[in-house]
């Protein structure tokens, strides 16, 4: 294997370099300069030969891009121009820019440099099964996010909804209409219908509507009564959730004066 040349590596730690390289213990990282623009950065990039990132089989390459904010456009190109154009095994993708980390995290693109096997022999048994535990927290999370289920328009009568993550009606849930949820719902409309969230076991819920009219929500194991005489709330923007086991209905006052203010 082609390892890069002494006088290239010389050229790239210069201090006056626009891109630094330090050693790791897993091989080399990049470290990317933050002033530069997009179309700046990706032409200094393809000017470096394929060579440079040739590292033996036990050794890989990570790039760190600073505080830089990445934009998709920049991964993509990089990606196609560099990344799969020269081969190149990339072990992390590194910033201290919260948006970038979340950027890489949703490309699936690892921004945790390999720790050493010093590291790794030192790490309390208790720890690793602690990460293993918020991983998959990280995991589930994701998933409840990825499953929101989005109706564009109003629901009438005979119309349902069923999933197991969140549901946002961008309308009105009319008589007769039915949403289950097993996480939140949101009705942006008039709630006049059956909504039903956490019909999955979830207590971490909340029912959101713009205007409270509906005799029953239920949340969890738990069903809500109400009518116009004895609820405040009636026809008014409000949240419901649990509250140590019992329904609680408050009306959200900003978002209630917004849409007031919206229909004058």
């Amino acid at each position: 294997m082609k390892i890069p040349s002494l006088n290239l590596l010389r050229k790239i730690r210069k201090p006056d370099a626009q891109i630094k390289m330090e050693r790791t213990h897993y091989g080399i990282k990049f470290c990317l300069p933050e002033k530069l623009s997009e179309d700046e950065l990706l032409k200094l990039l393809v000017r470096i030969p394929a060579s440079a990132y040739k590292l033996p089989e036990d050794q890989r390459v990570s790039i760190d891009f600073g505080e830089r904010t990445c934009s998709r456009r920049l991964i993509l190109h990089m990606m196609n121009s560099i990344i799969w154009e020269k081969g190149i095994n990339i072990a992390a993708w590194l910033s201290g820019n919260d948006e970038s980390v979340k950027l890489f995290r949703s490309a699936g693109l690892s921004v945790i440099e390999p720790p050493s096997e010093i590291q790794k022999a030192n790490k309390p048994e208790d720890e690793s099964k602690n990460e293993e535990k918020n991983e998959d927290k990280e995991e589930k999370h994701e998933e409840h996010i990825s499953a929101l289920k989005v109706v564009y328009n109003s629901m009438r009568s005979g119309q349902k909804v069923e999933t197991e993550g969140d549901v946002l009606v961008l309308g009105h849930l009319n008589p007769g209409a039915e949403v289950i949820a097993g996480g939140s719902i949101i009705v942006a409309g008039r709630l006049l219908g059956v909504v039903h969230a956490g019909g999955y076991g979830r207590g971490d819920v909340f029912v959101w509507a713009g205007s409270f009219e509906t005799p029953q929500v239920r949340i969890g194991n738990k069903l809500c009564y109400a009518d116009s005489k004895s609820t405040s709330c009636w026809r008014k923007c409000v949240v419901i959730t649990l509250e140590d086991g019992t329904p609680v209905i408050r009306e959200n006052k900003f978002m209630s004066m917004f849409m007031n203010t919206e229909k004058k």
